[in-house]
């Protein structure tokens, strides 16, 4: 599928992926897919054989860090016991990054967001705003986004009166001592994301208490 484009599925809703050939002599899936290929050029689907070669690089598509809806959730997979396979919405779990003090077992699955939307292409791309413009853009009071993620596992979230912490995944892991990039100060609890941090060679110190 083309992923700049959304689901093929979402746009076009005579797709025979399910066909099913009831009466002997009718045609197969693949030949009614074959048939619709040629009929929509332009729908983005793409069908391969098994033996094709472009498999030898397939991998999972990536998840991480979402941001909609103003917020930020953290999306990973979670095996089900289903016959669709690959990245499907009742495989995915969505969990908010946030200051939220419910526990987190209440919080698990309940950031809600769009599965077929811009925001999930632009998630398994990795396409985020850079950190600068999140942290511009949270500090600006008439700005109401909660929080804005800039990495796969990274984001700023914006705390009471004029803070900014930094998140790791669904873990608030530092505080922005000025409020930019010239300090931040992890938790000892979290001091095993130090070296992570340090790989985005955002921050000019990291502390750990």
């Amino acid at each position: 599928m083309s992923l700049p484009e959304g689901s093929v599925l979402s746009r076009f809703h005579d797709i025979p992926y399910e066909w099913v050939p009831y009466e002997p002599g009718h045609p197969t899936k693949g030949v009614k897919l074959d048939e619709w290929m040629e009929k929509h050029p332009n729908s983005g689907l793409i069908r391969k054989m098994m033996n094709s070669p472009h498999f030898n690089n397939y991998r999972p598509f990536p998840l991480g860090m979402m941001n909609f809806g103003g917020g930020v959730g953290y999306l990973e997979r979670s095996p089900q016991r289903h016959t669709q396979q690959g990245l499907t919405a009742n495989m995915v779990v969505a969990d908010p990054v946030s200051l939220d003090p419910v526990p987190s077992p209440l919080r698990r699955g309940s950031f809600r967001y769009r599965f077929i939307s811009p925001e999930m292409t632009a998630t398994i791309l990795g396409d985020y705003p850079s950190a600068e413009e999140c942290l511009k853009n949270l500090l600006n009071p008439e700005i109401a986004n909660t929080a804005a993620a800039f990495h796969r596992l990274f984001a700023l979230v914006r705390g009471p009166i004029d803070t900014m912490f930094l998140a790791y995944k669904t873990d608030i892991v530092g505080i922005l001592c000025n409020n930019d990039f010239s300090k931040v100060r992890v938790a000892k609890n979290f001091r095993h994301t130090k070296e992570l941090i340090e790989g985005l060679k955002l921050f000019d110190q990291i502390i750990v208490d």
